[in-house]
């Protein structure tokens, strides 16, 4: 019974994050297209964003759980490291756009329903997903400092990529804006959540793998 269930939440979880992804590129590429911006600088554009990037790996990872299992990425997926570290990255996703991003934007129709399900459904889903139903093994604690390592490159991505284009996915590092002071602050503490969402995590994971 207990199996039943698993799979009709990762079922579920997939298609509905993967139905947001679908919408989401498709709206956003049209308006970046009317821009007279290219496809693939619209594609690049969109998987910039740590939102689209950390979803599309919650959507993969429960397509791969329902459908090769046993394949090389769906075991690497199934790693205990790998589905903490996305707890936490999916963790800061809401948590970010709850606190900072949702009183900047004012979003409706499809985007609204997109931004829904990346920021407020996704992440307790996954989540709950991750506590109820993955099996627990000792977790070291130096892995929250090894998961700083893809938020890490991905600050210095955004920040290369803004010099260049011009463009920043978000208004805490918002190159036009703020200064690489400010950015540097910003980061810091951005860094810091992780970390400390990293150690909580691995204490979950810990109290979970003793009971």
């Amino acid at each position: 019974m207990k199996n039943k269930i698993k799979v009709m939440y990762m079922a579920l979880l997939a298609i509905m994050v993967w139905l947001a992804l679908v919408i989401q590129f498709d709206i956003s590429t049209e308006k970046y297209l009317s821009q007279g911006r290219t496809f693939g600088g619209a594609i690049v554009q969109l998987l910039s964003y740590f939102t689209i990037q950390n979803n599309a790996l919650v959507a993969l990872a429960m397509t791969l759980f329902l459908l090769a299992p046993q394949s090389k990425w769906g075991k690497w997926f199934a790693k205990p490291a790998v589905l903490a570290s996305m707890c936490v990255y999916i963790t800061i996703v809401c948590l970010v756009y709850q606190l900072v991003l949702r009183k900047e934007h004012t979003q409706y129709g499809w985007f609204k329903f997109c931004d829904e399900i990346f920021h407020s459904i996704s992440p307790p889903m996954f989540i709950l997903f991750w506590l109820l139903f993955i099996p627990k093994t000792k977790l070291p604690w130096g892995r929250a400092i090894n998961w700083l390592l893809y938020p890490l490159i991905y600050c210095f991505y955004i920040l290369l990529r803004g010099s260049i284009s011009n463009y920043y996915p978000y208004s805490f590092i918002d190159g036009t804006k703020l200064s690489y002071g400010q950015i540097t602050i910003n980061c810091f503490f951005l860094l810091l959540a992780f970390l400390s969402l990293g150690l909580l995590f691995i204490s979950v994971n810990r109290i979970a793998q003793k009971r």
